[in-house]
């Protein structure tokens, strides 16, 4: 074969890679039906929740979006430590020997220049490449059938398992292995032309030696969990650059085969510490099975076990006195490893106690934490103040129960909650030995370590003291009464209803300075409000108008929502047999959670009553600018713009063009926010401007996706104001 052929068989199948890469693009599976309320009268929105994937952190890239969405610095590291994994396999005594044999190959041939080896050996590294990239793919595509099946302890102890299993292979007790008869045909005679030797890379596969078998078997199973195509196919690409990178130089400089150290026991040595690589990834998956928790012990005690054994028990034979010390030192480097991640794992953590079911059980000194998922202070003080080792140690001698009030209304939590009058949440509850409320003391929000630290010693001085202490403490300043951070009222934009003529009715919730209510998608924390319509005979109610939010960052969280003031328009269709002179009532039945430093839930019953006349229907003086305010602050169809919408098994991504050049203009602000809930992390997502486009990425928590990504993207240019209706069907990338 000619070079200018042979360069071009090269570039076909590079060729055929690129293919590959874009043609096996995932389908976004079917979602749940969506329910909840809409963002406009022509957006749905998912209705929704929390939830938190449980391989949250493992094999985790950053917030790009996959290999194409950002080349962040750990994708970079994943990659290298994949090439060195595709290295090191070389050095097992059931690869090494081949290099010898398949570099041969190469220098046996009639074209002994330098070049045309060089060529051989990339058309070989080509064909390992293909096959590896395609199981990659395939696990890659398939990964949606265990990532939805993943959440079940059961797959979890046999993915365990499966890890288990292959690491028996790396110590030795069975191997994996093709018949050595088809081994040499693979490597041997076929391989003389660049055609054969392209299929000789291409067939050896991950059965053609024995100890290459359970670590790419390893790499399918969290290929496949994390579900992304395209770093599915890097993944095994990189994997196979790192396992072809011996015989691309050895067979170019075919004299370096000499130098290569002689095959023997040590290769045994590196066959075991793989081994021992996939034991602690078989005992990350048990942990998971049956406590996240067990990984900060597991993993460090399985690398413990390995380094002392590897380094000072395992008896290789072995005359290399600078072989002898690198077992030391991998042996100490494994257990340092050991140590540092067991250190990471001992975050300090508050247990907790339930609330007791008796006043008897409840006699101090306690401390009583009302807390709420939705509550962003309340997240703050788990993260920051009850991890505090003072707080801990000062906490762990008194009792502490802490009493759950996410379902704000159920009767549980309205009995506590009318028991120590709770207006919102973050409060936490000081009682004395007598069991009575050291008031003196309550915290209505965030608090810090230091402050948390000196109530809970002043509370035990009082109870050291004895009842006159308490007595003492019992009759400091009360509570303040209960102040209600906001008002909500039925109002419309029209005086009176004509028969057969739409209006707009509407909830306008009106708050104290700084305090918010929260938009139809929360963010990481919160509750949009709930409204139950009881309208006249023949009246129907639409879906509600949500104007652009704004974003409260609370790092590492963020929420959407509407500060001071929030008009909550409802298109509503009036029937034409509606009865002239006659007064209509209309009802909402309205809760809602308010929020600043602490959050409070509130509800009420909302009345309007409105004639019914004919002719024009007079305008709502008194709230016609608001209505006009909130009209200008709905998104609009973004007829000028494209969207595209991507998505991995980690982030999602948003890509905003506008049709026109130059329309972006010097954006000095962009904000999207997502409508549906629970499916990202808001506290990690980011908006920016990057060649002539906007890019939202955003990463995600492992709730199934809707099939399209709604939202609004808000792009402000000086004085000029776009808020952007999004609705962009998701593709894989």
């Amino acid at each position: 074969m000619k070079s200018g052929q042979t360069l071009r068989f090269i570039i076909l199948i590079l060729i055929i890679f690129v293919v590959q890469s874009a043609a096996f693009i995932p389908v976004m599976p079917a979602a749940c039906a969506a329910t909840g309320p809409a963002l406009s009268s022509s957006m749905e929105s998912a209705g929704g929740g929390s939830g938190k994937e449980v391989l949250d952190g493992f094999a985790d890239t950053g917030n790009g979006t996959g290999v194409t969405g950002g080349t962040g610095e750990n994708l970079l590291l994943t990659f290298l430590g994949i090439f060195l994994i595709g290295l090191a396999l070389n050095l097992t005594p059931c690869v090494y020997p081949m290099l010898a044999i398949t570099v041969s190959i190469f220098g046996q041939q009639s074209e002994a220049r330098p070049f045309a080896v060089f060529l051989r050996a990339v058309v070989y590294i080509l064909g390992m490449a293909t096959m590896y990239s395609v199981l990659g793919l395939f696990a890659a595509l398939t990964g949606g059938l265990f990532g939805s099946v993943l959440q079940s302890p059961l797959v979890l102890l046999l993915i365990s398992a499966l890890f288990f299993g292959l690491s028996l292979s790396m110590f030795g007790l069975y191997e994996l292995q093709m018949p050595s008869s088809l081994l040499n045909r693979i490597g041997g005679a076929r391989s003389a032309t660049f055609i054969g030797t392209y299929l000789s890379g291409l067939f050896v596969g991950i059965f053609a030696a024995p100890c290459v078998g359970p670590p790419v078997i390893g790499l399918l199973t969290l290929v496949g969990h994390r579900g992304d195509p395209v770093f599915g196919f890097m993944v095994f690409f990189v994997l196979s650059l790192g396992l072809g990178f011996p015989y691309l130089i050895l067979g170019t400089f075919s004299g370096l085969l000499n130098r290569l150290p002689r095959s023997g026991a040590w290769m045994n040595w590196v066959k075991k510490l793989l081994g021992t690589v996939l034991i602690a990834v078989g005992c990350f998956y048990l942990s998971l099975a049956i406590d996240p928790a067990l990984t900060f012990v597991l993993i460090p005690l399985t690398l413990v076990v390995g380094g002392i054994y590897l380094g000072f028990i395992e008896n290789s034979p072995t005359t290399s006195r600078l072989f002898a010390g690198f077992k030391k030192f991998a042996g100490i480097l494994l257990s340092v490893l050991a140590v540092l991640i067991f250190r990471a794992g001992q975050v300090p953590s508050l247990d907790w106690q339930k609330y007791p079911a008796t006043d008897a059980e409840l006699a101090g000194p306690a401390v009583v934490y009302f807390s709420a998922s939705w509550c962003i202070p309340c997240l703050e003080l788990d993260r920051r103040t009850f991890t505090d080792a003072g707080v801990i140690a000062a906490m762990s001698r008194v009792k502490h129960f802490k009493v759950d009030l996410s379902q704000f209304d159920s009767p549980e939590s309205q009995k506590l909650r009318e028991k120590y009058r709770i207006a919102g949440v973050p409060t936490i509850v000081f009682i004395n030995a007598a069991g009575h409320e050291v008031k003196s003391e309550r915290v209505v929000g965030f608090v810090t370590p230091a402050e948390m630290l000196a109530r809970v010693e002043r509370v035990k001085s009082v109870a050291e003291a004895g009842p006159a202490g308490a007595d003492a403490a019992a009759a400091t300043a009360e509570v303040e009464p209960e102040e209600k951070p906001s008002e909500a009222f039925l109002v419309a934009d029209v005086a009176a209803v004509v028969p057969g003529r739409p209006f707009k009715l509407a909830v306008h919730f009106k708050m104290l300075d700084g305090w918010h209510v929260y938009w139809l998608n929360p963010g990481d924390s919160g509750t949009e409000p709930q409204i139950t319509w009881k309208l006249p005979d023949g009246f129907t109610v639409g879906a509600p108008e949500w104007p652009v939010p704004q974003r409260f960052d609370k790092p590492p969280f963020a929420t959407f929502g509407h500060e001071n003031e929030l008009l909550l328009a409802h298109r509503v269709s009036v029937p034409d047999t509606v009865a002239t002179d006659s007064t209509l009532t209309f009802e909402a039945e309205v809760s809602w959670l308010v929020c600043k430093e602490i959050c409070i839930a509130q509800d009420g019953v909302l009345r309007l009553e409105l004639p019914v006349v004919t002719g024009e229907a007079p305008s709502n003086q008194a709230y016609a600018r608001l209505f006009a305010e909130t009209s200008a602050n709905l998104p609009v169809p973004a007829e000028d713009w494209e969207f595209r919408a991507t998505f991995t098994g980690r982030s999602a991504r948003l890509e905003a063009v506008p049709k026109v050049a130059g329309r972006l203009g010097e954006a000095s602000r962009v904000s999207f926010f997502p409508a549906q809930q629970g499916v990202f992390r808001t506290g990690g997502s980011r908006t920016v401007v990057e060649n002539g486009k906007i890019v939202a990425t955003m990463p995600r928590t492992g709730i199934k996706l809707d099939p399209v990504l709604n939202g609004v993207l808000l792009v402000e240019d000086g004085s000029e104001r776009r808020i952007l209706q999004v609705a962009a069907a998701w593709s894989g990338e």
